[in-house]
This record gives structure tokens, sequence and C-alpha cells, in this order.
């Protein structure tokens, strides 16, 4: 993932990922790994340059 890097993220936004975790965790049944990353062209944040990307343990 060359063009990606990883979000610049604020700890109010690493709390809302960990808690969409755990949330999908007991939707699914599986424990999930939430991964949060920006391109690497875009200059400044903004919504549509952050992605989220979940992945099973």
């Amino acid at each position: 993932m060359k063009n990606y890097r990883p979000a610049n993220l604020s700890p109010a936004q690493v709390e809302r990922l960990q808690q969409l975790e755990h949330e999908f965790a007991e939707l699914t049944g599986e424990p999930l790994v939430l991964i949060a990353y920006a391109s690497r062209n875009d200059r400044t944040a903004s919504p549509s340059s952050s992605r989220i990307a979940s992945a099973t343990e």
C-alpha cells in the first residue's frame, strides 16, 4: 500500500474506532481489527481521503 499512510486520528477518533471494533466483533462473533489509513496524495485530511479497512484476526 505505497500510496497510503496511517491516518492522523485524534484520541477521540481512535476511541471511536475501538468502539466500532467491539461492536462489529459482537455482531460477527469474531475478533476484528479496524485499520485507518489516508492517501499519501492528499495534502489535507477530508472525510473522503481517510479510509477504514477491517480484517479478522
